[in-house]
């Protein structure tokens, strides 16, 4: 089995319909890790951005999760080319790389996550290769180009109005909206779970410019009715749960039932919960 055919994500979005589902893992924990990849999603990304995981929890939940048959992705705090070295070389899947502008900063993205001739990276890691077939070291070099994701964020007014440049950009495979920030940062801010036409009007562009460039769109979800709502718009990359949404609502849910409390469930209105 090559190292696409492992990559159960790109295996997802290059067969069939192309859709694959995923969780947000925010806690340490490669135990808490295996809990999630155990559900049945084809990736679980471990957040180092907005999540409690440092480099040594996210080797962990990277191995944890690939040993369950599902893609470890992991989203880096910044578009710093050490970062994305550091995950790829844990054994990520994919990366997910937020706060992107401009076609430049898309094309630097692209060149930290490569090897040469095609990027830069660095090589010599002896870790990734245990996350796919356990190949050879010459193996991981001569494959990694083609077999690992990179995903970047269209969640800043400059990366919605460059979406198209940034798009075509060799290397790019999913345009991701974060719709929070996106929200934000076009002044359309989601307030207490409602989403502004201007930025359903936003998500709807990201969706059909990925589209016409022969790419992926994917999106996060704080529900599983809000992911198939995605899912039918056409989205194939969707986030379904975040285990900061999903613990506290089923423990205040239960412990609400269990005093007899009607609607104990919380309203999930911001990214990760109330």
């Amino acid at each position: 089995m090559t190292m696409q055919a492992a990559n159960r994500i790109q295996r997802a979005l290059r067969t069939g319909g192309g859709l694959s589902l995923g969780a947000w893992q925010m806690l340490p924990g490669s135990n808490h890790a295996r809990a999630i990849a155990r559900c049945g999603f084809d990736w679980i990304l471990v957040d180092c951005e907005h999540g409690n995981i440092d480099d040594a929890a996210m080797h962990e939940a990277v191995a944890a999760i690939a040993g369950c048959d599902v893609s470890p992705l992991v989203r880096i705090p910044a578009n710093e080319g050490w970062m994305v070295k550091r995950a790829l070389d844990a054994g990520a899947h994919g990366i997910l790389v937020p706060l992107l502008y401009t076609a430049d900063d898309a094309r630097r993205l692209v060149a930290s996550a490569k090897f040469p001739p095609v990027g830069v990276r660095g090589f010599g890691s002896p870790f990734p290769m245990g996350t796919f077939n356990n190949e050879s070291s010459t193996e991981y070099l001569q494959q990694a180009n083609d077999s690992l994701l990179t995903i970047v964020q269209i969640e800043t007014r400059e990366a919605l109005q460059n979406v198209k440049e940034i798009a075509e950009v060799p290397g790019i495979d999913v345009l991701f909206v974060g719709p929070f920030d996106l929200g934000n940062n076009i002044d359309r801010p989601i307030l207490n779970g409602v989403v502004h036409a201007e930025l359903k009007e936003a998500i709807g562009r990201i969706l059909r410019t990925a589209t016409d460039c022969g790419k992926r769109a994917g999106i996060y979800c704080t529900s599983g009715d809000q992911a198939k709502m995605y899912v039918d718009q056409g989205f194939t990359m969707v986030s379904v749960a975040a285990d900061m949404i999903a613990l506290p609502a089923y423990l205040t849910d239960a412990l609400g039932k269990a005093r007899g409390t009607k609607d104990a469930t919380p309203q999930i209105t911001g990214p990760y919960g109330r």
